[in-house]
């Protein structure tokens, strides 16, 4: 509503003092008080002279100051450019943004592509928008080459990069209740959101993760068996456990895994207290093993000696 009044007030003014205002194609010398100009081919406009057709110059009313304001129109596109003049022909001209159709602000030339976007902004390549401080640069990018804003970035890739000082980039919810009813997620057409960072510090992927390396972090492991205090239990009580509950002893069955899955690092710990359960088995096994070793090869020297004294 601003934007469009103040259009109005533009036109208006510009049919208002058209009968007392001379022509004026520079940024010149203000020649009366009234503070308006006019003319039909402003110096450097932008494009060509056919794409314009009126220019507006307000200046002040001190005819010493040349310090002014320049509007120019163009006939066929209406686009609207501005410029400081600062008492020079040759400053730049800066195009002002306008709704191309109510509550849509389009951005660039040379777009033919209809579009529903309330802000579009084009460019025929590598297009890019910037938010800026003095700290750096975050830039949100469409690439158009290999390589283009990212070392792997292919034709059509988006690429989000932050550049200065810092280039940390956060994604962030404002919701700090750690109740986890709010997350970030990654969502495609088939299977819906299969990534969830939640805002209780967890995060649940339902697919397949493929890693050259992972590490994770435990806060138990299993090297209290080694302990002198640690009760191990007999095969005997091992053998009944796996025939009453069907699975060994501290594991969790095939239900509960199913319905509730498991914690990598607890799970990881409990099979290792069953290895090194079966270790001190075996180290077990081994002693009786010797013993019994012991134990034959002393019959067998007593049933040589018996043979001997009967001969």
């Amino acid at each position: 509503m601003k934007k469009n009044l103040f259009l109005a007030g533009l036109i208006t003014s510009s049919i208002a003092f058209s009968q007392n205002t001379q022509l004026r194609n520079d940024a010149g010398a203000p020649t009366t008080t009234n503070g308006f100009y006019e003319a039909n081919t402003p110096v450097n406009y932008p494009f060509g002279a056919s794409n314009w057709w009126h220019l507006l110059d307000v200046r002040h009313s001190n005819p010493n100051n040349n310090y002014g304001m320049q509007f120019a129109g163009s006939f066929f596109d209406q686009d609207l450019y501005f410029r400081k003049t600062n008492n020079s022909s040759s400053q730049p001209w800066r195009k002002a943004v306008l709704e191309a159709t109510p509550g849509k602000v389009k951005i660039g030339v040379n777009d033919l592509t209809a579009s529903d976007a309330n802000l579009r902004i084009f460019q025929n390549e590598n297009t890019f928008i910037e938010v800026v401080n003095s700290l750096g640069r975050l830039q949100i990018a469409k690439s158009s080459c290999n390589g283009c804003f990212a070392t792997e970035a292919l034709p059509g890739d988006v690429v989000i990069r932050n550049l200065g000082n810092s280039h940390n980039i956060l994604f962030s919810m404002p919701n700090n209740n750690n109740d986890g009813t709010s997350y970030i997620g990654i969502n495609d057409g088939t299977n819906n959101t299969w990534v969830k960072f939640f805002n209780n510090a967890t995060a649940r992927f339902n697919g397949k993760i493929f890693a050259k390396e992972v590490e994770v972090k435990a806060n138990v492991w299993a090297d209290y068996v080694f302990k002198k205090d640690y009760k191990l239990k007999t095969l005997e009580e091992v053998e009944k456990h796996i025939a009453e509950k069907g699975h060994l002893p501290n594991i969790p069955s095939a239900g509960e895994v199913i319905e509730k899955g498991i914690n990598v690092a607890e799970m990881d710990a409990k099979l290792l207290e069953k290895i090194e359960e079966l270790t001190l088995y075996s180290i077990d096994q081994n002693k009786r093993l010797q013993s019994q070793s012991e134990e034959i090869n002393e019959l067998k020297r007593q049933v040589q000696l018996l043979i001997s004294n009967h001969k």
